[in-house]
């Protein structure tokens, strides 16, 4: 066949159809045979009569002259022309309608949420959830808690968001009960609170001891070198107890301590012990300032005359494990090691730490 598709179709004015032109189709098929001379099948009449080609049927069963044909053709063409493009029109009518209604059905779904949400939302309940959660999440309380202790922690929360000190019953709670709760972000607001509770004290009446208390607060909210820089101005003239000067003196090389300062730390926990020997706490200091320096054998040695003079052992320990979780595992290890090697019944509890690693002595 010399004529392509298109041009076989628009021969017998039928390129208005779908699938005229394109190669294998059944219309395209049975345009190659007319175009051969060939006959047409029943099946193949059937075909063109049932896809609306009358005339071309007609003209192929000879019920029509050539002549005819080429008149009437062009003429059935233009109806299914006119007629595909009203079914066009009349389709993009309706999937308008179907897109305006779905538009109305979204529009009425979207308004209901909305109404629904506000509803839920106005709701005194919905309102306290909501601000509780905000308050959790503002001060780290991000597991599960215990249906007992939801308003009790709740009613902490509060305080420090309102910056209200807590009372002595919620600060034993939040050390005891409530310790799985105490976030950093808890700590760090009940701290700061106290802290300024105790400057304020201090300010108002001039008791270095109320300045000793808020140093311990301090140190306790990343506030250390402000600590310092209030215990360095108090001058010896006003410290006329031994133990007021030891306490101040054990504060103010905890603060030392924190910021790294580990030879005047060193100078200020001596001094302390030295007014107040008897006393557990500036021992306690030189235990922790030696094992961070790297004298383990007199950090222990320090650890032991605090026990002596009334520290408690849980207390030792705490103060051990916070020592070695700051530490970079290299260093730890080691520390671990050598306070075995001093002592492994006291520090048998490091064995458990360390995974149950065997430490010779």
């Amino acid at each position: 066949m010399s004529d392509n598709h298109l041009t076989l179709a628009k021969r017998f004015w039928v390129d208005d159809m779908p699938g005229s032109s394109v190669s294998g189709s059944r219309l395209s098929n049975l345009l190659d045979a007319l175009a051969q001379g060939k006959p047409l099948s029943a099946l193949g009449l059937r075909f063109l009569t049932e896809n609306g080609l009358k005339s071309l049927a007609q003209f192929v069963t000879g019920d029509i002259s050539e002549s005819q044909f080429f008149l009437l053709a062009p003429i059935e063409q233009s109806s299914r022309v006119a007629a595909a493009a009203e079914h066009q029109k009349a389709l993009e009518q309706q999937q308008q309608v179907e897109r305006e209604e779905a538009e109305t059905r979204h529009a009425a779904m979207m308004a209901r949420f909305h109404a629904e949400r506000v509803q839920r939302e106005s709701d005194p309940k919905f309102i306290a959830r909501q601000m509780n959660r905000e308050l959790r999440e503002k001060y780290g309380v991000y597991g599960f808690v215990d249906e007992p202790d939801f308003r009790q922690l709740m009613a902490i929360l509060r305080k420090l968001d309102s910056a209200e000190r807590l009372s002595e019953a919620e600060t034993v709670w939040l050390k005891s009960q409530g310790r799985g709760y105490a976030s950093e972000e808890i700590l760090y607001a009940h701290n700061r609170l106290e802290a300024d509770y105790y400057l304020v004290e201090f300010r108002k009446t001039g008791d270095i001891w109320q300045l000793v208390n808020a140093s311990g607060h301090l140190r306790k909210c990343d506030a250390s070198r402000e600590a310092h820089e209030l215990l360095e101005k108090i001058h010896d003239g006003a410290l006329k107890q031994a133990k007021l000067k030891s306490a101040v003196r054990t504060t103010h090389g905890g603060a030392m301590r924190d910021l790294g300062r580990y030879n005047e730390a060193l100078q200020l926990a001596e001094e302390a012990h030295r007014l107040l020997p008897n006393s557990f706490r500036p021992c306690t200091l030189l235990g922790a300032l030696n094992i961070e320096m790297g004298h383990i054998a007199l950090g222990h040695e320090w650890y032991s005359k605090a026990e002596e003079r009334g520290a408690k052992p849980g207390s030792i320990e705490s103060e051990i494990r916070s020592l070695l979780g700051r530490m970079p595992p290299e260093k730890r290890e080691s520390v671990v090691g050598q306070l075995l090697s001093i002592d492994p019944v006291q520090y048998a509890w490091l064995r458990k730490r360390t995974g149950g690693k065997n430490h010779q002595r």
